[in-house]
């Protein structure tokens, strides 16, 4: 909730599509990469016999971290996604937000399954990421002026 009161605010300055934009291209690039891997490590595990035994230099506080940086840049992934699509209307922001708590709260375990049995669900995902990017980026780039050095 807090990113999406300063994502509302930021939609104000000039520029910040652009840079929402730059933003939301990095979280599609570790989308792909992150999908790419899992398919991978399914695709390897559906070949494996015994399971694999815990890696050497794991550790709790390791795993903590991990999870605590992937909450975060889930919540700023989430509020830059919905910032997209609600633009400078407050009530849709506030509205996608909290139906995006709400399905991720009460159909997280549901979503994954699914995601899992159709994995073509993730690369619509992806795409739709994609599309809102590259809006973004074309009326960030509109709004300063920028696309008139390739007119």
């Amino acid at each position: 909730i807090v990113f999406a009161v300063l994502a509302s605010y930021l939609l104000a300055f000039e520029g910040i599509l652009l840079i929402g934009g730059l933003l939301l291209a990095w979280v599609c690039w570790r989308f792909y990469n992150d999908l790419r891997e899992f398919n991978n490590a399914s695709d390897a595990a559906e070949g494996e016999t015994e399971p694999e035994g815990d890696k050497q230099g794991s550790s709790f506080a390791r795993a903590l971290f991990t999870i605590l940086v992937a909450d975060v840049s889930m919540s700023i992934d989430n509020v830059v996604a919905v910032a997209a699509i609600a633009r400078d209307n407050t009530m849709l922001l506030v509205f996608g937000l909290a139906l995006a708590i709400t399905f991720m709260a009460l159909f997280a375990s549901l979503i994954m399954k699914v995601m899992l049995r159709f994995r073509w669900l993730s690369y619509m995902g992806l795409f739709f990421l994609i599309y809102l990017t590259a809006m973004m980026l074309y009326d960030g780039a509109r709004e300063l002026n920028l696309l008139a050095i390739f007119l």
